[in-house]
């Protein structure tokens, strides 16, 4: 829900068009922001990248329904907003390219995805501070994951507003019934659930392995942390 793949022509031009320019700005300001970076940051980014990119490429089907997962929550913990929305960026350009989606939405598909990467790691750090990493890990997944549905839905929504038509789009059609109740809704919300729940629980594992060998990539640990029997 996070990433869909409407093609090109369906969303009205006021909400592409806007989606377009909000999302340069926000990579322009990212690039400066993360100015000065060394060659390992670059790399280290780029690897983060290549994960999400290879993940979002495959998608899941549910029912009638493909759901893309995204590793947009673990993303935004381990690089900070400015470089999860680089990756998140660059990740939609590909896809697009790919045929997933068409170029008129890369800059909302962008948007949407670096929400959620961006309140990950708030929330990782919140919690991490009175549990384990991992469970803060899955907790900011499935919250980042949940926040990019529902800015598509709200995006979804002003874009029918503008242009009804755009409500006959499978993937429009198919994304809105969620909300509109009935039993699709009652069938697939589960699903969704369900969905958002394997994404958290591969949050979950990602965080108990670098926390079990290197824990100075996790925000707020050193490699002093690691544990004995771990470094032994």
């Amino acid at each position: 829900m996070s990433h869909l793949h409407i093609p090109d022509g369906v969303l009205p031009p006021l909400v592409w068009i806007v989606g377009a320019v909000l999302a340069l700005l926000v990579l322009l300001a990212s690039g400066r922001s993360t100015r000065g970076q060394g060659p390992r940051e670059i790399a280290y980014r780029s690897a983060l990248g290549g994960i999400m990119l290879a993940v979002m490429a495959i998608p899941v089907p549910i029912t009638a329904f493909d759901y893309c997962m995204t590793l947009a929550g673990p993303v935004g913990v381990l690089l900070g907003a400015a470089g999860a929305y680089q990756a998140c960026f660059v990740v939609t350009v590909i896809l697009a390219l790919m045929g997933q989606g068409g170029f008129s939405v890369i800059g909302l598909n962008a948007l949407v995805l670096g929400a959620g990467a961006a309140i990950a790691r708030p929330i990782y750090l919140a919690i991490a501070a009175r549990t384990r990493p991992a469970t803060a890990m899955a907790a900011a997944t499935a919250v980042s994951q949940l926040f990019s549905s529902a800015l598509w839905l709200a995006i979804l929504a002003v874009s029918v507003k503008l242009a009804p038509g755009a409500a006959h789009e499978h993937e429009v059609a198919h994304a809105l019934a969620w909300v509109r109740g009935g039993v699709v809704a009652a069938v697939v919300l589960p699903l969704l659930l369900l969905a958002v729940g394997v994404e958290a629980m591969l949050g979950f594992g990602l965080a108990r392995f670098l926390d079990r060998v290197r824990p100075d990539l996790l925000p707020g640990r050193t490699s002093a942390d690691v544990p004995e029997e771990a470094s032994a």
